[in-house]
C-alpha cells in the first residue's frame, strides 16, 4: 500500500506538471498545445473496448488517487486560472493492459488533433516505470489537457480508467 500512496503521489505531481506546462505554453503556438479546432466535451471521448462506466461514487480506486485533486475549486492550483475540470471512469478487463489503452487511445486523439508532448510523456513514462498500479499519459489540444490513467488494485486485481479532461 506504501507503494501505490507513492505512486500517486508521483502521479499527481506529473499531472499538475503537465498543466503547468500546457498553461505555461498556451500562448506560444509551438508550445505545449495544438493550435485549431474546438474544445471538446469529456463524453465525445471514446469509450474503451470492453470498459464498463462507472456512476460518480462507484469507483474504489481512481476516487482514492484522484478524487482530491478533481473536488479542488477554480483557480486551479492557485494560478488565478480557471479550470474546468470533467472526468469519466471505467472498470476494465483485468487482461488490460496501459499499453492497450495507450494504443487504443494514440490512433482516436492523434486523429482528432490531440498530440503527447514530448516532455510530459518523458515524465510520465518514468512515473509509470516506477509503478505498475498507476499508469498514465497526458495529452494536450487546443485549450485542453487529457490525463488518462489506468489504476490497478494489487489485492484484488480490479481495474479502473480514468479520462480527466481540463479545460483552461
Amino acid at each position: 500500500m506504501k507503494n501505490l500512496r507513492i505512486s500517486r503521489i508521483v502521479f499527481a505531481l506529473a499531472v499538475v506538471v503537465g498543466i503547468l506546462f500546457s498553461v505555461a505554453c498556451s500562448g506560444v503556438p509551438t508550445g505545449g498545445r495544438v493550435i485549431g479546432g474546438e474544445p471538446i466535451a469529456i463524453g465525445e471521448l471514446p469509450t474503451f473496448p470492453g470498459a464498463t462506466e462507472l456512476s460518480a461514487n462507484e469507483s474504489k480506486t481512481i476516487n482514492a488517487v484522484f478524487g482530491p485533486a478533481q473536488r479542488e475549486t477554480p483557480p486551479f492550483i492557485g494560478l488565478g486560472i480557471e479550470v474546468i475540470k470533467t472526468q469519466r471512469n471505467f472498470r476494465v478487463p483485468k487482461e488490460t493492459t496501459f499499453a492497450d489503452i495507450k494504443t487504443f487511445y494514440a490512433d482516436k486523439l492523434q486523429a482528432a488533433g490531440w498530440r503527447e508532448d514530448p516532455a510530459m510523456r518523458v515524465f510520465t513514462n518514468n512515473a509509470n516505470q516506477s509503478s505498475q498500479n498507476l499508469q498514465g499519459a497526458i495529452w494536450v489540444r487546443v485549450d485542453q489537457t487529457l490525463l488518462i490513467a489506468l489504476v490497478s488494485d494489487p489485492a484484488s486485481d480490479d481495474k479502473e480508467l480514468t479520462l480527466s479532461l481540463a479545460t483552461h
